[in-house]
């Protein structure tokens, strides 16, 4: 009897592993997706630079916000079919403090990104990009300046570094959660229970033995 219920304990076991395994994901995915950093993109503000370094110049720090996955963004498509063009507009003729606080608090987003990117190159075959990418911390109310100084050539260079020093350091520490622990909580469960089973059929074999080992007494 003790044998029979300990496998149907196990087996109760196996079955809540199983299920925790299949369901604990979609409940970490939707804790996750809840605490996503609220991120916008409102775009660059370029002058005097040609069309294939501003796109790519555009295309990669939008690739820098994106590739975060931990970030909820909105990038400045989605931005521009949301708000006027007037206010996009007055936005960037007067980017300061206040301009981003009005606007992160309209887009309920906790950090605001934008840029301001001029060629001041002497040389007609070379680009020179000189102005800022900025980062509004909506929490704090700080206006981060990230300073842009770098022959369009070696642009690339200058945005890891942007990434590193202000796209990671709001990337939160467990962005990407335990994966495994469903299949470790699989595997510790399997694992008592084959100990389980393993001493139970022991503890029976012993019982046996011992109930057989008595003689006839002459």
């Amino acid at each position: 009897m003790h044998h029979t219920s300990i496998k149907t304990l196990l087996v109760f076991l196996l079955i809540f592993a199983l299920t925790y395994a299949q369901l604990a994901p979609g409940f970490a995915a939707e804790k996750s997706k809840s605490n996503k950093v609220k991120v916008a993109f409102v775009g660059i503000k370029f002058d005097d630079v040609p069309d294939e370094a501003r796109d790519r110049v555009l295309e990669r720090v939008q690739e820098l916000l994106e590739k975060e996955s931990s970030f909820q963004l909105a990038k400045p498509d989605e931005l521009e079919k949301q708000l006027s063009k007037e206010k996009l507009a007055d936005f960037f003729a007067q980017p300061d403090s206040a301009a981003f606080r009005t606007l992160a608090d309209e887009l309920q987003v906790d950090y605001l990104f934008a840029g301001r990117i001029a060629n001041q190159s002497r040389e007609a075959n070379r680009v020179l990009l000189v102005g800022e990418l900025v980062r509004f911390d909506r929490a704090a109310g700080i206006l981060n300046k990230f300073e842009v100084l770098k022959y369009y050539d070696h642009i690339g260079v200058e945005l890891l570094k942007f990434q590193e020093e202000f796209v990671k350091t709001i990337v939160p520490s467990n962005a990407g959660g335990n994966k495994a622990l469903p299949f470790i909580v699989l595997g510790g469960v399997t694992l008592a229970g084959i100990v389980a089973l393993v001493l139970s059929t022991s503890k029976s074999g012993s019982e046996g033995e011992g109930g057989g080992s008595g003689g006839d007494r002459p």
